[in-house]
């Protein structure tokens, strides 16, 4: 369990340091990221912003209630290690990508605020899946108050 929660730290710590180094070019370096995009992609910035808007609001409760899906929790509960790697690797694969991703668009289509409040919305539940010791044991194990109720009383 060690190696795997450490694993998934590394990917997220990985992660928000590729936002920050974007940040960091964007912001301190004054590096002019437009050059990225052609012109005919910055001619489609509506249709590219929707679509930010629509994968961001849909995959970040997305990715935070991914271990309530019960075939997900089921095989949290039968093979810890392998399936919080597979799962809570997807998850936070899921929101780290988002933030890059919004993070870049940010600077490469002139400081469009739309990505910026995207890229924070998606920092801000960044520390919800965090891959600590103690979550990685909480969701794979069962719930106290399940235990409780499918246990027989003893007389």
């Amino acid at each position: 369990m060690k190696k795997t929660r450490n694993i998934l730290m590394f990917v997220y710590w990985l992660q928000l340091l590729a936002a920050a180094i974007i940040y960091v070019c964007g912001d301190y370096l004054e590096f002019d990221m437009a050059v990225l995009a052609s012109d005919e992609a910055l001619h489609t910035g509506y249709y590219v912003q929707m679509v930010m808007i629509l994968l961001t609001l849909g995959l970040v409760p997305l990715a935070l209630r991914l271990f309530k899906f019960r075939s997900i929790h089921a095989s949290l509960l039968a093979h810890p290690a392998k399936a919080l790697m597979k799962w809570g690797g997807l998850r936070v694969l899921i929101l780290g990508l988002l933030l890059f991703a919004n993070t870049l668009l940010y600077y490469v289509y002139g400081f469009e605020p739309t990505y910026g409040y995207l890229a924070v919305m998606v920092m801000l539940t960044m520390p919800f899946v965090l891959p600590t010791m103690g979550r990685c044991k909480a969701e794979t194990e069962e719930p106290a108050e399940t235990k409780e109720e499918t246990e027989p009383e003893e007389a």
